[in-house]
C-alpha cells in the first residue's frame, strides 16, 4: 500500500498493489479502521482524517474491486478481510484518501517517574525532541492526558531533564488543551535548525488520570 499526492509520505490517495499494478480504492469501500491500518503499516501513526472528493487528485488506471472490512488491529492491509465492491460505478472522483498523524510515538525521558521528563516524539520510526520555546501548558496537557498521566503541572525549559540525542523536530504544536492526542493539534514548522538540545522541551504531569 502507498499514499500518493500528499505533502508527506503519510498523507495522500490510497493505492494498493494488486496483480502487478497500483490500484486506487473507492472511498465507500474504505473506512476509518482501514485508514488506521494503512497508517500503521506505513509507520505513520494513526489516521487523523479520511477526507473525500479526491483532494489529492484523481488516480489513473484500475480501481480495486473489493471492500476493505478491517477490524483496525491488523498490522498490514493485506490481513484485512474483504467483501464485495459496494459501488461498481465508483470512479476516480471517489478515490479514497487518508491523512495520518506521522507521529508514531510519544514518551517522557530522564524523569523520576513515567509522568515527567524530556518530551520525545517518534516520527516515522525515529525519536527526536522538541524546542522548549514552542512548547506550552496546553500542548503539555494533551501529552499528559494521552500518556495517562493526568494534567500538566509545569513545562520546565532549558533542558531540565538533560540533553536528548537525535534530531530536534521542527514542529511547533498549537493545542488548545482539549485534544486527546498531539497528532490532533494544529502544527507549524520552525526553521531548518530550530534549537539545540540545551533547549529540549519537558513536562511534569500530575500523574493522576483524568
Amino acid at each position: 500500500v502507498r499514499l500518493v499526492g500528499g505533502d508527506s509520505p503519510c498523507s495522500g490517495r490510497v493505492e494498493i498493489r494488486d496483480e502487478n499494478q497500483w490500484k486506487t480504492v473507492c472511498d465507500s469501500d474504505f473506512g476509518p479502521k482501514a485508514a488506521d491500518v494503512v497508517c500503521g503499516e506505513l509507520q505513520c501513526g494513526v489516521a487523523l482524517s479520511i477526507p473525500g472528493a479526491a483532494p489529492f487528485g484523481k488516480g489513473v488506471g484500475s480501481i480495486w474491486d473489493r471492500e476493505l472490512q478491517c477490524l483496525g488491529n491488523e498490522t498490514l492491509l493485506a490481513f484485512c478481510p474483504t467483501g464485495s465492491h459496494r459501488h461498481p460505478r465508483c470512479t476516480h472522483a471517489n478515490d479514497a484518501v487518508v491523512t495520518c498523524t506521522i507521529y508514531t510515538g510519544f514518551r517522557l525521558v530522564n524523569g523520576s517517574t513515567a509522568c515527567d521528563g524530556r518530551v520525545e516524539v517518534q516520527v516515522l520510526g525515529t525519536w527526536g525532541t522538541l524546542c522548549d520555546s514552542h512548547w506550552d501548558l496546553s500542548d503539555a496537557h494533551v501529552l499528559c492526558h494521552h500518556l495517562g498521566c493526568g494534567f500538566a503541572e509545569s513545562v520546565p525549559g532549558g533542558g531540565h531533564f538533560g540533553r536528548g540525542t537525535g534530531p530536534t523536530w521542527r514542529e511547533s504544536f498549537h493545542c488548545n488543551g482539549t485534544e486527546t492526542h498531539l497528532g490532533q493539534c494544529p502544527v507549524t514548522a520552525l526553521g531548518a535548525s530550530p534549537c539545540s538540545h540545551d533547549r529540549d522541551a519537558a513536562v511534569i504531569c500530575s500523574g493522576e488520570c483524568w
